[in-house]
């Protein structure tokens, strides 16, 4: 089934990417599929494959013959991952190298979204703190961060530049709090987002929302609105021990149903057979 593009980079970027990472997997000599093959495979033009294998030839990874296709002279070493993961709150915890600038302190209506969250009335204000996360100091993220007004004002007093507001609001602040929802999604950098983060406009971002509830008052405390560098950060979720337990325990219940499902089918059989 032919790959479906829905990433900003141009189409020839991501097929030399693809085919970078099979050539991982090759040996010298080992014959790459041909043009036409490729064409079909990543639906795209003959051009735009000539350009990825392009990209390939002239970091010396493959040889390009006519009458001979392509073939491999050189495996690339498997790249090491330079990007981090994980939450923001995690960052400061570990003692990574990051650090957060504030770049707003503001009382403004909040965009649709989180207004949506919020449950907040067309004319209503919120408080936002804007912050730009560095780690080891180059751009890395931008966060905003959207609360009640007088939540917001105290934190506004508070020195976030070494610290999460997360921890501030219940190590500090003593806020009970609970995650209410996620929300992650793919998109790009506007001309405002390059400019903060420092890369082109139509950069890859990933944006995630979160949205934290007060307690059992189900009182929105905070919605964040992050931006990270797709360069600089990727997206991780580890199932805990718990959840594979209970898909265990689960999949058993549901073995042993189908075992005395089969047996009474199996006794029905039997005694319809002896009427």
């Amino acid at each position: 089934m032919p790959h479906r593009f829905l990433n900003p980079f141009p189409k020839y970027l991501q097929i030399r990417e693809i085919l970078r990472k099979r050539l991982e997997r090759s040996e010298v000599g080992d014959r790459l599929p041909t043009e036409h093959s490729l064409c079909g495979e990543f639906g795209v033009s003959r051009e735009t494959v000539r350009d990825a294998l392009r990209g390939l030839e002239e970091d010396g990874y493959v040889s390009r013959r006519r009458g001979h296709g392509t073939s491999v002279v050189k495996v690339p070493r498997p790249r090491t991952e330079h990007r981090l993961t994980g939450l923001t709150e995690d960052f400061s915890a570990l003692k990574l190298d990051t650090e957060a600038r504030v770049i707003k302190r503001e009382v403004e209506l909040p965009p649709p979204l989180v207004a949506e969250l919020m449950a907040s009335l067309p004319d209503e204000t919120v408080y936002v703190i804007e912050r730009l996360r560095f780690f080891s100091r180059d751009h890395f993220a931008h966060h905003a961060a959207y609360m009640p007004i007088d939540v917001g004002a105290q934190l506004a007093r508070l020195d976030l530049s070494h610290t999460s507001i997360m921890h501030e609001l219940r190590e500090t602040l003593a806020y009970e709090i609970w995650e209410d929802q996620q929300r992650i999604e793919a998109t790009v950098a506007d001309s405002d987002m390059a400019k903060l983060l420092r890369i082109d406009v139509g950069a890859p971002l990933l944006c995630i929302t979160r949205h934290f509830l007060e307690g059992n008052s189900n009182r929105t405390i905070v919605v964040f609105r992050s931006h990270y560098r797709a360069d600089r950060y990727y997206y991780t979720v580890k199932t805990s021990q718990d959840m594979r337990e209970e898909k265990s325990r689960t999949g058993k219940r549901s073995a042993k149903k189908a075992t005395r499902s089969r047996a009474r089918a199996k006794g029905s059989s039997r005694t319809g057979a002896a009427k």
